[in-house]
C-alpha cells in the first residue's frame, strides 16, 4: 500500500467528508475522491458509504482505520527521531505561532535568531490553530496556554496580561466608552462583571485579536489586548493604567524526539530566552526588559 493512500483515507474517515479532508490536507476535494476511489478498486474493498449525509466507513474501512491509525504514529514516530538524530546546526525548522505575537515581540526574537543562525531556515505557520506537533505538522509551538500537552517538552516564559486599552486621544474617556466584543453572547460580559467592570455599549465583535486592535485604533471604542501588543503600540493608551489581569502562560514547546536535533534545540532555548527576557513586556510592567 502506498502511505498517501492510507493518509488521504485516514484524513477522510476522521473529517466526515472528502470536502472537510481537503483542507487537512492541502489537496482538493476531487483529488481526495480520486485517490479514495483508486484505493478502494486496487484493493478490492469498498472503505466508504456515499450518503446524502455524508461518508460512512464500511465494515472494512473500520478495519482499515484502525490499522492506519497504528501506520500513522509508527511513521512519524520514525520521522521525528530521524530528524532528532541529525548533527548538523543547518536545514529547516517548522515553526507555529499566533500572529499577534509574530507581528510583536517575536519578530525581534526570530530576526535575532537568524543573524546567529543564517543556515537553519524557518517555515513559519501564523496561525491560531494548533498544530499537532506529535504529527510534525510544526516542530517547535509558541502558544499560550495554561494546560500544555503533558507528552510535549516546554519551557515556561512568564504569563500574559491583558488590559483595556483605547486610541490615545480618546483614552480620557474612560469607560463610558464602548466595548469591541468577542467570545459567545454573555462572554464577555461575563468577564467584565468578574473583574468589577461594567459594559455600558458593545459595538462589534471579532475573534480575532489583529481585528479588535485595528478597531480600537480607528476609534471605535476600547478592547480587552494583550499588554505585550498594545503597550508597543504608540497611539494606543490603558483605560485603567495600574491595573492588568493575567491570562494565559507562555509556553515553547516540541516533541521530546525532535530536541536532540541541534537547529530545533538551538531555535528552541534561543525561543524561550528571549521571550523570558521580555517578561516584563508580556506581563504589563510597561517596559520591554
Amino acid at each position: 500500500m502506498d502511505w498517501r493512500d492510507l493518509q488521504t483515507f485516514l484524513a477522510t474517515a476522521e473529517a466526515g467528508s472528502t470536502q472537510a479532508a481537503s483542507a487537512d490536507l492541502g489537496l482538493d476535494q476531487s483529488t481526495i475522491s480520486r485517490r479514495i476511489a483508486s484505493f478502494e478498486k486496487r484493493i478490492g474493498q469498498r472503505l466508504f458509504e456515499r450518503l446524502p449525509t455524508g461518508l460512512i466507513l464500511t465494515p472494512a474501512g473500520e478495519q482499515m482505520l484502525d490499522t492506519a491509525r497504528k501506520v500513522e504514529t509508527d511513521v512519524h514516530s520514525l520521522e521525528r527521531r530521524l530528524i532528532g538524530g541529525g548533527e548538523e546546526l543547518e536545514g529547516e525548522v517548522r515553526l507555529t505561532v499566533p500572529p499577534y505575537m509574530l507581528s510583536g515581540f517575536l519578530g525581534d526574537i526570530l530576526a535575532e535568531y537568524h543573524q546567529s543562525h543564517p543556515d537553519v531556515h524557518l517555515d513559519i505557520d501564523v496561525s491560531m490553530t494548533e498544530a499537532n506537533l506529535t504529527k510534525r505538522e510544526a516542530d517547535i509551538a509558541v502558544r499560550g496556554s495554561n494546560t500544555p500537552p503533558e507528552h510535549l517538552i516546554g519551557r515556561r516564559a512568564g504569563t500574559f496580561h491583558m488590559t483595556l486599552y483605547a486610541r490615545k486621544d480618546l483614552a480620557a474617556q474612560g469607560m463610558s466608552l464602548p466595548w469591541i466584543g468577542w467570545g459567545e453572547p454573555g462572554e464577555l460580559e461575563t468577564w467584565a462583571r468578574d473583574r468589577g467592570l461594567s459594559i455600558n455599549s458593545r459595538i462589534w465583535n471579532t475573534e480575532s485579536m489583529e481585528g479588535q486592535l485595528a478597531l480600537v485604533r480607528q476609534g471605535l471604542g476600547m478592547a480587552v489586548l494583550p499588554c505585550a501588543l498594545a503597550d508597543t503600540q504608540p497611539d494606543l493608551a490603558r483605560i485603567i493604567p495600574d491595573q492588568t489581569w493575567p491570562s494565559r502562560d507562555v509556553w515553547v514547546l516540541t516533541h521530546k524526539d525532535l530536541l536532540s536535533s541541534p537547529r530545533i534545540r538551538s531555535l528552541f532555548n534561543f525561543l524561550a530566552d528571549g521571550l523570558r527576557a521580555r517578561k516584563n513586556l508580556f506581563e504589563g510592567r510597561l517596559t520591554s526588559a
